[in-house]
């Protein structure tokens, strides 16, 4: 059985946990490492079962507290290749601390394993060097992890239709972002190529590889250019019967469980 956590998501901080009864691999961590602890905990996780911690990409939100969790867990980072020739840089930018010495790389398409679970790492398009999804495998679940992307890759076709759990970004209603406070600049900038998904985009892609039994949530939801209700009504008008369906506001945990 899998137990799976979003342990956070939003802007304050997103990190997500993967528990199979033995070791926990974490995606993510925007949190400090005592509220990372705190979650785990409120979920029955033992902290020290995390044995490796996987990032998407090097933005705060996603990654500030890793440096902390590297040293008092002792476990290795991973970050793909591209993120790493640029990490220096961004430590710099973002003012946090990684141990280079913990922190190995992926490619993108290649598998990477911990324990019983193994990740399929697929690019994404984000204003952050290197950022990646992650195509997650332990035993026959299966699951799908996309955010902070300003439009779908093709490599991801492949992953969703084998996916049985789906975290997909709905980050921005379009309407609401063009009569937002937001400047015309940012405005351009979320909805480019190297921005994020709009609740249009990821319902699109729900409504292809969804199936019936499936379980959908919807993360990295904007405080300002969206709300948690306007997400679920798109979704549960758009998306057929038989799938379930979650929305993640910001801060809060959600939990699941797959049994094989």
């Amino acid at each position: 059985m899998i137990h799976y956590v979003i342990l956070s998501s939003g802007s304050c901080g997103n990190s997500y946990a993967f528990h199979d009864g033995t070791d926990t691999i974490l995606v993510d961590c925007g949190l400090t490492f005592t509220g990372l602890c705190k979650r785990l905990e409120a979920h029955s996780i033992p902290v020290g079962s995390v044995r490796a911690l996987f990032l998407t990409h090097l933005h705060p939100d996603h990654s500030k507290g890793v440096g902390a969790v590297q040293r008092k867990l002792g476990i290795p980072a991973y970050v793909s290749d591209v993120s790493h020739g640029y990490s220096l840089d961004l430590m710099k930018k973002y003012r946090f601390v990684l141990d280079d010495g913990a922190l190995r790389t992926f490619r993108h398409g290649e598998d990477v394993v911990s324990g019983a679970f193994r990740l399929t790492p697929f690019r994404t398009y984000h204003d952050c060097p290197g950022s990646s999804g992650f195509f997650i495998q332990n035993g026959d679940d299966r699951f799908f992890l996309m955010t902070d992307t300003g439009c779908v890759p093709f490599e991801a076709d492949e992953y969703a239709r084998r996916a049985g759990v789906f975290f997909i970004e709905a980050n921005y209603d379009d309407s609401l972002l063009e009569a937002g406070p937001y400047p015309d600049k940012l405005k351009k900038r979320i909805r480019g190529t190297y921005g994020h998904l709009s609740n249009s985009d990821a319902l699109e892609f729900a409504r292809k590889y969804s199936k019936k039994g499936d379980e959908l949530f919807f993360v990295h939801i904007s405080d300002n250019n969206n709300t948690p209700g306007t997400v679920e009504k798109i979704m549960k008008e758009g998306i057929p019967s038989g799938v379930f369906i979650h929305v993640c506001e910001r801060g809060v945990s959600y939990e699941g469980f797959c049994d094989e």
